[in-house]
């Protein structure tokens, strides 16, 4: 009987982790077939030509194992074997790392990443972003136009393993936050007693805040528009810090910005109280009082004129037109820092006309008569009042011509002074006047014609 033989199709082969392999072998000859190995792995039938070989955990952390065929011959022939080389490569794993979220302004480090058992790795983007490089476990990704746009990208790791594995890939999303901008608005000034309502923007808002250096007040302090209220001490101070932030989407950083609000005083203007004066006086202006006025200026409803338009305490002289009219206003008026309006007061100023008297020429009489004082004037007088130097008297001292009845004792002296007085309206003062009323004995007058009798 001829000697059995063993032969095996192929020296060595190669599987992946996780695999069986089946042998390709032949036995002629064979009285048995015998199946074993140096590892730790099975054989689903280790007595058949084409046995199925699982190998162990052990077996693949080595790498290989050595399968032996073993045939035995009829006897007295001896047994035949043969060996062949059963390498287990590792299969390739890798993980791209968690999802993660970055700010739009920034770039990303894929720090998570990890792999084993890979021959080589290649990361690629679902957007138009850049990796510093390709090829290596841990690059760092800038992302592009797209990718900011888009707001996420998907970073694919892949790793190659050694033949027969197949390739090993893993992604994560990367989300790209928008950054926020904030932009509080130009420099402004309002006038004391304005409210301001905020002229700002804010982009990629997560949300905003407004805050101030003063101790004002928003009607919203989170909106774009929030109207500020200055307080009195902001108003003091004369401006006031407004500052604009707004908050990003985690994790990008908030935005800030602020404005200065300048806060004018309006002026204040009280040119004085009410006064009368007397024609042929100046008046002056000493109740006038301002506050926070860049200009004075003053100005009069008639034609008179101030010793200066511009100082706060002016004199004023009256025009003619002022005094025939009797009174005249005068008004202040002032400018106040821009945008605060002007501010205007005024005070009458009446003026008192100054009565003058006039008695009457002097006079003779004819003894036993009475005079009337036909001549007499009193002008702009408030009031009159006639006294005698004599004892005679008058029918009505108030009167402006009154009819004087001289007494004997007039008669004997021959004469007597009428004085008329007259008051004027305050603040003028009074006047007088007097005329000298003689008296001729009877017999010495001739005719009517020559005394001036009733």
């Amino acid at each position: 009987m001829p000697p059995a033989y063993s032969g095996l199709q192929h020296v060595d082969a190669t599987i992946c982790e996780g695999s069986t392999y089946t042998m390709i072998a032949t036995a002629t000859n064979a009285a048995s077939i015998t199946w074993s190995s140096n590892g730790t792995g099975t054989f689903a039938d280790a007595t058949i030509e084409d046995a199925v070989y699982t190998p162990s955990a052990a077996d693949i952390l080595n790498g290989s194992v050595t399968l032996t065929m073993t045939v035995t011959s009829a006897s007295p022939c001896i047994n035949a074997t043969d060996q062949m080389v059963l390498s287990i490569n590792p299969q390739a794993t890798v993980s791209a790392g968690a999802d993660a979220t970055i700010c739009e302004t920034g770039t990303y480090t894929l720090s998570g990443a990890t792999q084993s058992n890979a021959t080589s790795l290649a990361w690629t983007t679902s957007g138009d972003g850049s990796f510093s490089s390709t090829t290596v476990l841990n690059p760092i990704y800038t992302p592009g136009a797209n990718d900011l746009i888009a707001g996420t990208v998907t970073l694919t790791l892949t790793a190659q393993s050694a033949a027969p594995c197949v390739e090993a890939s893993d992604a994560m999303v990367l989300t790209i936050s928008e950054q926020a901008t904030a932009n509080a608005g130009v420099d402004a000034t309002i006038c004391e007693g304005s409210t301001y309502t905020m002229i700002a923007t804010a982009t990629n808002a997560a949300g905003i805040l407004w805050t101030t250096s003063g101790t004002g007040t928003f009607n919203d302090a989170t909106i774009e528009d929030a109207v500020y209220t200055p307080s009195q001490n902001d108003i003091d101070d004369g401006s006031v810090i407004l500052t604009m932030t707004v908050i990003s989407a985690s994790p990008c950083n908030n935005a800030v910005d602020q404005m200065i609000l300048g806060i004018s005083r309006q002026a204040v203007v009280y040119a004085g109280i009410d006064a009368t004066i007397c024609e042929g006086s100046t008046y002056e202006l000493t109740g006038a009082t301002t506050s926070n006025a860049t200009s004075l200026l003053w100005t009069t409803s008639g034609d008179g004129s101030f010793s200066s338009t511009t100082a706060l305490n002016p004199v004023y002289t009256p025009g003619f037109a002022d005094i025939a009219t009797g009174s005249v206003a005068l008004t202040l008026t002032s400018l106040s820092a821009v945008p605060c309006g002007i501010a205007s007061d005024n005070m009458v100023l009446t003026i008192s006309e100054q009565a003058i008297a006039f008695a009457g020429n002097d006079a003779t009489i004819c003894e036993g008569s009475a005079y009337i004082l036909s001549d007499a004037t009193a002008t702009n007088a408030a009031s009159i009042y006639w006294t005698t130097s004599g004892t005679g008297s008058f029918n009505n001292p108030t009167l402006e011509n009154p009819v004087y009845t001289p007494s004997q004792n007039d008669i004997l002296d021959g004469f007597v002074n009428l004085s008329m007085t007259v008051n004027s309206d305050p603040p003028c003062g009074g006047d007088n006047d007097l005329m000298v009323l003689q008296h001729f004995p009877h017999s010495q007058c001739v005719c009517r014609s020559q005394c001036n009798h009733m």
